[in-house]
Order: C-alpha cells, then structure tokens, then sequence
C-alpha cells in the first residue's frame, strides 16, 4: 500500500522513507512536495499529528502517515514542547530557535531533555499510533552540522546529533523507535 507522508519537510521524508526500507515495510511511503498547509494548534504532539493525518487524507484520499515531533527541557517545563518548530516565533528558523534555548538555558545546570516523536496513521477508518522517545542533554554550543532543528545543540552519548551521520541519527533517533514500531501496527494490522 501507498501512503502519503503527511509533510513539506524533505529530510524528514528522506529519514522515515530510510527507516521503513530498513524495517521490512510492507508499505511505500510517498512525498508530495506541495502537500496542502495543516495548522498545527493542538496543546500535544500527539493531536497535531491526528490533525494533519486526518486533514491530509481527506484532501487526498489516501492512507496518510503524520508526526509531529518536539524538543522537550526538563528544566523548562517542558518547554519548547509541541512549540518545539515556532519556539521562536512562527517564522523562525532553526537558528532563531537554537539562539533562544540557549539564551534560556544559559544559567542552568539541569540541561536534561529528550525528543518525542507521535506517528498518527489514518485510512479514512483505521487508526493506529506510535511513539519514541530519545534521551539527551542540551550542550552549551552547537556542534556538528549534519541534521536539521535543534541536532547541533542535542547530545546523545557524548556526540549531538548532528555530528552523527544520517545512519547514526537514525537508527537511534525518536523517529526512529516510533517508525520502526509503526511499520510492525502496519505489517500486523493493515
């Protein structure tokens, strides 16, 4: 089965599209590079992923794949959370938002944080979730420049995210553990 991966976003396609050839998917994934704009202003990652998986498919009638991801700060509440894109501000790059964690973490210790990925699918009547979680901390400066978002300030056993190659980052990356648990609902269920 064909299923349209509902995002604007090429790397992010580029890395699930990897991890479902990786996985034994029985299924392809798709990209449409001018996918409709869903307005992601849910309060959880979760329903934002429900949102653009159910607005998606109804503009397209076909079985759609949504995410939505973010960063979340232990000793921020939380923060930049389901905000994690626009922290910010709504047209912020990923540099604003870099520029603004750190400026909010600048006298904190606590830099523990992790990255949540929520998969929703839905095909007009199934519904099924998946999520992954990775553990880290939040550095003092960026390093590495592979990846994209907050890669170059995240760090995973001693090393960001983006000093990782794209095979490293994936296969332990959020993403990751929610797809590859996605890919076996769909293999099972669909």
């Amino acid at each position: 089965m064909e299923i349209l991966l509902a995002t604007k976003n090429k790397n992010k396609y580029i890395e699930l599209k990897n991890i479902f050839d990786q996985s034994n998917s029985q299924h392809e994934l798709l990209f449409y590079s001018d996918l409709i704009e869903v307005v992601e202003d849910k309060e959880t990652i979760f329903e934002n992923a429900k949102k653009k998986a159910t607005e998606v498919y109804k503009e397209y009638q076909k079985p759609v794949i949504a995410d939505d991801s973010g960063l979340f700060v232990n000793s921020l509440n939380g923060q930049p959370g389901v905000k994690s894109a626009r922290y910010a501000g709504d047209q912020a790059s990923d540099e604003d938002n870099i520029e603004k964690l750190l400026d909010e973490l600048a006298n904190e210790e606590n830099r523990a944080a992790y990255f949540k990925t929520a998969l929703f699918f839905y095909d007009g009547s199934n519904e099924l979730t998946a999520e992954g979680i990775l553990d880290g901390q939040i550095t003092f400066e960026r390093r590495g420049n592979n990846g994209f978002g907050y890669d170059p300030i995240f760090e995973y056993e001693d090393k960001t995210l983006a000093e990782l190659s794209l095979n490293e980052k994936t296969n332990i990356s959020h993403r990751n553990i929610a797809c590859i648990k996605m890919v076996e609902l769909l293999n099972e269920k669909i």
